[in-house]
């Protein structure tokens, strides 16, 4: 291979590592549709991309309130509730073990579980509108978020309890 083969061969990786990094970003102007919602739910942005989210109901706040995080933060999100359950490992590798041998002793991931089943019914359809959120919000992206692509990994879908171990990471953080 010559000279102008290897600038071509360069020139269609960064392409291809543009092209991947575009299509894993949101979309952050216009409308979307976001199913479930029972009215009309409106994200404004202001100019350092801080979303305000209105809706008339808690479910439909939740709801949205989930698909922004996801659009912002989900890379983020996901490595909070992998520390919590002791899982991040499956994502970043043998280095991590540690982390998640001490972690585990905690059962975080079954006291989530424990505390979602003694939710109220009213508190369980929250979480879950809000987990749909999120998930809606990585199924209308291009691709899987950029942070992924690196690591060679891909998300997990959000679940209720998910948002549970979020709340054990700052925990485990704030100690």
């Amino acid at each position: 291979m010559g000279l102008g083969g290897l600038i071509a061969l360069l020139a269609l990786t960064v392409l291809g590592g543009y092209l991947a990094f575009r299509a894993s970003l949101p979309q952050l102007d216009g409308e979307a549709v976001l199913p479930g919602l029972r009215a009309t739910v409106t994200i404004d942005r202001d100019a350092n991309g801080v979303p305000t989210v209105r809706a008339s109901t808690r479910r439909d706040l939740a709801r949205a309130t989930g698909y922004v995080h996801a659009q912002d933060r989900f890379f983020q999100m996901d490595l909070q509730r992998r520390l919590a359950a002791g899982e991040l490992s499956e994502l970043l590798g043998p280095a991590t073990l540690p982390t998640d041998r001490s972690i585990r002793r905690h059962q975080f991931s079954r006291v989530a579980d424990q505390v979602l089943e003694q939710a109220t019914p009213a508190e369980r359809d929250l979480l879950g509108a809000y987990a749909e959120g999120v998930n809606q919000a990585l199924s209308d992206l291009g691709t899987r978020p950029w942070e992924y692509l690196p690591l060679g990994g891909s998300p997990r879908a959000w679940k209720a309890r998910d948002s549970l171990l979020v709340a054990f990471a700052m925990y485990i953080d704030l100690n």
